[in-house]
């Protein structure tokens, strides 16, 4: 799964903003695989595999198709994405609340990507892609910390600058906007 993490992670890091069905789909496909690898514990890998492809081409078509529910959808997908891999990194253990941390963190990402829609898309993102990224190259411990921040800090500043440039491109050619 390495290469498939820090080859998603990297398009996150680089367009999670821009191609928003994508942005759904990559952390539909890795949300679905912690969640399944977490609480399910299926055998063989190619089911979870199966499932979390499953779970991100839904999330993929949903975007497309029906913006307005995904944005709310993503935000739950990175939410939860972030709150598992939260409680696997720091080994916090909620003594079988795990999965109401989970459920928090969900819906923290349901109400992030509604009130601060492109700043939220971008941050998420980047969080997100800097955690595959991180975790593709197995790295643990301060050196994972320091890549992810650097990682974390370069998405966010390569997806504001692209949108930033976007924005000032369509103002120019069209001034009423």
């Amino acid at each position: 799964m390495s290469v498939v993490n820090i080859f998603g992670g990297a398009l996150l890091l680089a367009f999670g903003r821009r191609i928003f069905w994508l942005f759904v789909a990559v952390v539909g496909f890795f949300a679905g695989f912690e969640l399944t690898t977490l609480f399910l514990k299926l055998n063989p890998e190619w089911v979870v595999l199966a499932i979390a492809i499953v779970i991100g081409l839904l999330g993929a078509v949903l975007a497309y198709f029906l913006e307005e529910v995904a944005i709310g959808v993503a935000g739950f997908f990175v939410g939860t994405y972030l709150g598992a891999r939260l409680l696997a990194d720091t080994a916090l253990h909620a003594q079988g609340w795990e999965w109401l941390v989970i459920l928090i963190a969900g819906v923290i990402g349901v109400i992030l990507m509604y009130l601060v829609f492109d700043w939220a898309l971008i941050i998420l993102s980047s969080m997100a892609g800097a955690s595959l990224v991180v975790e593709g190259f197995s790295l643990v411990g301060a050196a994972a910390l320091v890549v992810g921040v650097v990682l974390f800090v370069a998405g966010v500043l390569i997806q504001s600058r692209i949108g930033l440039h976007r924005d000032t491109t369509r103002r120019a050619t069209n001034p009423g906007s």
